[in-house]
C-alpha cells in the first residue's frame, strides 16, 4: 500500500471552570499547536515520530507564590486509552495507533491523571504577575500498521490546572 497522508492530530483545549463565588488566587491558559504526523509509510519499519510546543500562562493575584501545573491530556475521540490513542480514517473504519510523550525519548506517557501521567511542573509566579512554561509534546506512530491510504484525525482535550 503507498503512504497513507495524516493530518494533524487537533489538541483542543478545555477550559476549567470554577463554580460558586470565591475565585482562584492563580489562573492558567494554554496555548497547544498542533501535532502533525506528515506522510506514514505502511512499508516502513521507522516509527513516525513528530513534536508540538506547548506554553502555559499563570497569573496570580494572591495566594502561594510557587504552584504545581499539571497539564492532562484525554484518551482521544476515537476510543483507545492515553496510553494508546487512535487516529480515524476521515473516508473509511481504519484506524491508526499513536502515541502522546512527555519525554524526547518517548518513554514516559502523556495521560490524563496528575501524580500518575499527566505533566507536572512546579513554577514562581509572582504576585499581581504571570508566569510561562513551556514544553513539547512527543509524538509516535507505531511502525507496522497496515492502513488505507487517506487522511487521519483524532481529537484530544487538554486541560491545564494550577
Amino acid at each position: 500500500m503507498p503512504a497513507s497522508s495524516i493530518n494533524s492530530l487537533i489538541l483542543s483545549v478545555a477550559t476549567l471552570c470554577w463554580a460558586g463565588t470565591a475565585s482562584a488566587a492563580t489562573s492558567c491558559v494554554i496555548a497547544a499547536g498542533n501535532v502533525g504526523f506528515g506522510n506514514y509509510d505502511v512499508f516502513d519499519a521507522s516509527d513516525r515520530d513528530t513534536e508540538a510546543s506547548v506554553m502555559v500562562t499563570c497569573s496570580r493575584a494572591g495566594g502561594p507564590q510557587k504552584i504545581d501545573v499539571n497539564i492532562a491530556i484525554g484518551p482521544g475521540g476515537n476510543g483507545g486509552t492515553t496510553a494508546s490513542r487512535k487516529m480515524k480514517s476521515t473516508s473509511g473504519s481504519d484506524v491508526l495507533g499513536y502515541v502522546l510523550f512527555q519525554d524526547v525519548s518517548r518513554t514516559q506517557r502523556w495521560g490524563d491523571i496528575p501524580g500518575v501521567d499527566a505533566f507536572t511542573q512546579k513554577i514562581s509566579v509572582p504576585n499581581n504577575s504571570s508566569a510561562q512554561l513551556s514544553t513539547k509534546i512527543y509524538g509516535r506512530i507505531p511502525a507496522g500498521q497496515d492502513v488505507s491510504k487517506g487522511t487521519y484525525t483524532d481529537t484530544v482535550f487538554v486541560t491545564v490546572t494550577p
